[in-house]
């Protein structure tokens, strides 16, 4: 009996050892966690790469700062009855790594099918003045005001077509995503809407009402882009 107590007790000492050993381990695996994360949060901007997340200081002077950027975008808008497509290319200066300011030229193709199958093809050309602000470096808010050349041509069902043109004001505002390296670079994708009423806005989706008088109402304009700095 006394032989059984000391084989149990020396096992309970192996099992006791290995327990500590796991515990020791598990410690220890927390500890260099714990260590790396506290190494990783502690590191400075310098030590980072400048990638679209991170502000770009020039603080090392590793490479220059340009202010003046050139680039485009890609534009497209949906609605029940049609949409619209176009490009944007534009010139622009960085203020800082806050506010870009620039100017746009315009060029946008809309169709438009109505209830009585009819339908309408527009060009627009134009001008647009825009400002960007990013109040963290991931996200940008954008307005823009636009003037357009519009002419359109229209397809009514069993008559002549027929063409028309004028002059259109938008105002566009705008939320989107970036990745940007500010003075180097930049891309984003973004979403937005006129916020003027102006029926014949390329960014406006026209129909008739029951009194056969034509209206519009608003759609998402979608737009992608990027953008280098050169001087």
């Amino acid at each position: 009996m006394h032989l059984f107590n000391k084989q149990v007790l020396k096992l309970l000492e192996v099992i006791t050892d290995k327990i500590m050993l796991k515990k020791f381990i598990i410690v220890y695996a927390l500890l260099t966690c714990s260590i790396s994360v506290f190494a990783q949060d502690t590191t400075s901007y310098d030590d980072l790469p400048e990638v679209s997340h991170i502000r770009s200081d020039n603080r090392n002077g590793n490479y220059k700062t340009n202010h003046y950027f050139v680039g485009g975008n890609l534009v497209a808008g949906f609605g029940d009855g049609g949409g619209a497509f176009g490009i944007n290319p534009s010139i622009g200066y960085s203020i800082n790594q806050y506010v870009d300011v620039g100017l746009a030229l315009n060029a946008v193709y809309n169709y438009q099918k109505f209830y009585d199958n009819s339908k309408q093809h527009t060009w627009n050309l134009g001008v647009a003045p825009f400002a960007r602000f990013y109040p963290v470096p991931f996200l940008f808010l954008e307005t823009s005001f636009e003037d357009n050349y519009v002419h359109s041509k229209f397809f009514p069902v069993d008559e002549n077509e027929y063409s028309r043109h004028w002059n259109v004001p938008s105002l566009i505002g705008s939320i989107g995503y970036a990745q940007r390296v500010y003075g180097q670079s930049y891309f984003f994708m973004s979403i937005g809407m006129d916020f003027l009423t102006n029926v014949n806005s390329p960014y406006r989706e026209q129909y008739y009402d029951g009194n056969n008088v034509l209206r519009s109402k608003t759609q998402p304009i979608i737009r992608t882009g990027f953008g280098v700095n050169l001087w």
